[in-house]
């Protein structure tokens, strides 16, 4: 019987922030969210700015704040490239909050606005405070 694991690695310009193998691996794609089984068919997809989850080998669930980038996987592994990416545990929640008033503070002043990215900004602001919240909420890992 095969083991029902595969791997995963989920990188940033800056580092390899997770490496594991897992049972299962939910993905934010532009379409829509997508889960990822041992076994799955090769593809690459876009992903949008959302939740990454993991299911690891102990059945708990690893939730990451991504900011977009894409999602290949083939041979039983998933490598996600993401533009941003944060472990939900490790998100500052004040610090994240305190972000998104700056962002929209900067579009109020029209400082160097650039409508596109400051959309980005907020969207991926907003996501890190709704992750880094239900998480701390239900006391994940």
């Amino acid at each position: 019987m095969s083991s029902p694991l595969f791997q995963i690695e989920i990188i940033t310009p800056k580092r390899v922030l997770y490496q594991n193998h897992i049972l299962a691996a939910f993905i934010p794609g532009i379409l829509g969210n997508f889960e990822i089984l041992n076994g799955h068919a090769p593809l690459i997809s876009s992903m949008a700015i959302g939740e990454i989850r993991v299911r690891e080998e102990d059945g708990y669930e690893v939730a990451f704040a991504a900011g977009g980038g894409f999602a290949e996987v083939h041979d039983n592994k998933v490598l996600i490239f993401a533009e941003t990416c944060e472990k939900a545990s490790d998100i500052d929640i004040n610090r994240a909050k305190q972000t998104n008033e700056r962002i929209l503070q900067n579009m109020i002043d029209r400082a160097s606005y650039d409508p596109d990215q400051m959309l980005q900004a907020i969207r991926r602001s907003i996501n890190r405070i709704r992750i880094a919240t239900k998480y701390t909420e239900q006391h994940h890992r």
